[in-house]
């Protein structure tokens, strides 16, 4: 039975293929009521339209709309031009095409009408201090550049942003992004004096943020000789951001020398601090950033992508709350640290999916 059923199917796809090739040689032939007549999709047709392959599918929506345009029929050319373009998305007409479909075709918007992107990443943090605080005998460094070279500061941040092609290959875009970000610090006496201490920890911030950008992609509308658009642009956006942080801690943060002290939960909270749970960190804060990718056309129709991306995030206001700089006693006395006014910088690198979603309509001026 199942053998006898796989015969059907292939006997009617062979069928299929075979009434769009002749469908395909009357129109050649100006035999057009006879292209219509083997593609009506009201009768025999119909079960085709379901067996076809997509580029059957693609070939015979083509075919219908330049029948129903030759036979002055431009409502039913009009449908099966829409059918065409849910099909595939950005179809691309041929030099050689008629003149009276590039009409047709010129009329819908056959771009997306947004775009959804997904990103994920890795980070490397820069501590910019703009004024130092704490005990003058104690030099501090972030980031791998003190003595005992604590780390270099690696975070990873994931985005979902919502995007719109404006035109002349300008987008705008907005959503979320979670970014975990971390400083490590190393600090110490000053060498030459008594009862020298080392002081190693690491900040690291959980940050929900709203990014705001304006994006440029080169040759957006470039056609190779065939028509065919371009398979990679590159781009460059900037932005901003305004950013709020979920949770800070210190992590692996000790003190040696004279008497050992290690900084344990939950005294290791930069949000919840001291007995009044202030917060050490400004929790809401603003960047501006700027950077550049690639974008790699994807998918069979071509119409999504797959991107690679480079970006720099300058933080405009200090990451700390001065008001409650020395609301943790177990950080100030017990370790002997006091935080700096100081901003974080990042520099990320992401890999990402740009999904496309489509309503092809008519534009405004032809309706």
């Amino acid at each position: 039975m199942a053998v006898l059923c796989s015969y059907v199917v292939i006997g009617q796809t062979v069928q299929c293929t075979r009434r769009l090739t002749d469908a395909e040689d009357a129109f050649d032939q100006g035999r057009l009521q006879d292209v219509l007549d083997a593609l009506d999709k009201k009768g025999d047709a119909k079960d085709c339209f379901a067996a076809f392959t997509i580029d059957e599918r693609i070939r015979a929506e083509k075919l219908l709309t330049k029948a129903y345009l030759f036979t002055d029929n431009p409502a039913e050319a009009e449908k099966s031009l829409v059918d065409l373009l849910h099909i595939d998305k950005e179809h691309q007409l041929a030099k050689d095409d008629p003149a009276e479909l590039h009409h047709l075709y010129s009329q819908f918007k056959t771009e997306p009408i947004f775009r959804i992107g997904f990103r994920a990443g890795v980070n490397k943090s820069f501590v910019k201090v703009l004024q130092n605080f704490g005990n003058t005998q104690v030099a501090k460094q972030y980031n791998g550049a003190g003595p005992n070279e604590v780390g270099i500061g690696v975070g990873f941040n994931v985005e979902a942003l919502i995007e719109r092609h404006i035109k002349n290959g300008i987008e705008v875009g907005t959503g979320f992004q979670f970014r975990s970000a971390s400083y490590e610090f190393d600090a110490s006496f000053i060498p030459g004096l008594e009862n020298d201490f080392f002081i190693t920890g690491k900040n690291r911030s959980s940050m929900l943020r709203v990014p705001l950008l304006v994006r440029y992609n080169f040759n957006y509308d470039k056609k190779t000789a065939d028509g065919i658009r371009l398979n990679k642009m590159w781009y460059v956006f900037a932005g901003g951001s305004f950013d709020y942080v979920i949770d800070a801690q210190y992590v692996n943060t000790a003190r040696t020398g004279g008497t050992a002290f290690t900084l344990n939960a939950p005294k290791n909270s930069l949000t919840s601090a001291g007995d009044n749970n202030v917060s050490q960190v400004a929790r809401s804060n603003g960047s501006i950033f700027g950077g550049g990718g690639l974008k790699i056309r994807f998918g069979r129709s071509k119409v999504d992508f797959i991107t690679f991306e480079v970006r720099y995030d300058n933080s405009l206001f200090n990451y700390i709350d001065p008001e409650n700089r020395y609301a943790n006693k177990d950080l100030n006395i017990d370790l002997g640290f006091v935080e700096d006014d100081l901003t974080i910088n990042t520099v990320s690198f992401s890999v990402g999916y740009t999904k496309s979603f489509y309503k092809p309509s008519k534009r405004k001026e032809y309706r």
